[in-house]
């Protein structure tokens, strides 16, 4: 089983990653979408600043008390405020994961809407908010590419990092 802090840093780990890829995005382009009915890259960047935290909070409290005010935020969110905006979405995942206690995230079942089997509240986080930023994280990249940013690959999309020199 996932521990508490095992799970809050692969959140944490998926809001650098999109930090990091988010420092990429050429300012000029934020209206550009791959094709009429896809999200643009300012929109994309917005839906990414909750899309950890807003079914998290919904399994923790069991409400969506809260997603207006996170659509609130996204709507907020420009490519200069970002990072700020994907520190606070990391501030809140650790502070809600790391108020749970690991029988409750081991004991508490939970069900996703899209149906499948009962699992346990850690689970079901790591099914949807740890997957969710891992998703839209890759769709971050898979833009930047189609944007001409040619030169990213393997280290830049998982690792978070420029590559090794080659020698």
């Amino acid at each position: 089983m996932i521990t508490r802090e095992e799970l809050i840093d692969s959140m944490l780990e998926e809001i650098r990653l999109c930090k990091f890829l988010g420092a990429k995005v050429p300012g000029d382009r934020l209206d550009w979408r791959p094709t009429p009915n896809q999200r643009s890259v300012l929109e994309l960047l917005r839906y990414i600043t909750r899309a950890g935290e807003g079914f998290t909070t919904a399994l923790v409290n069991g409400n969506r008390d809260h997603v207006d005010r996170l659509v609130k935020r996204a709507d907020e969110t420009t490519l200069a405020n970002f990072d700020r905006v994907m520190d606070e979405q990391a501030a809140n995942l650790k502070a809600m994961i790391g108020g749970l206690s690991n029988e409750r995230l081991t004991n508490e079942r939970k069900s996703m809407p899209w149906g499948g089997p009962d699992m346990s509240l850690a689970a079901a986080i790591m099914n949807s908010g740890v997957k969710f930023l891992t998703a839209y994280r890759m769709q971050l990249f898979l833009y930047l590419k189609q944007l001409g940013h040619s030169e990213l690959g393997t280290a830049h999309c998982w690792a978070g990092r420029e590559p090794a020199k080659q020698a």
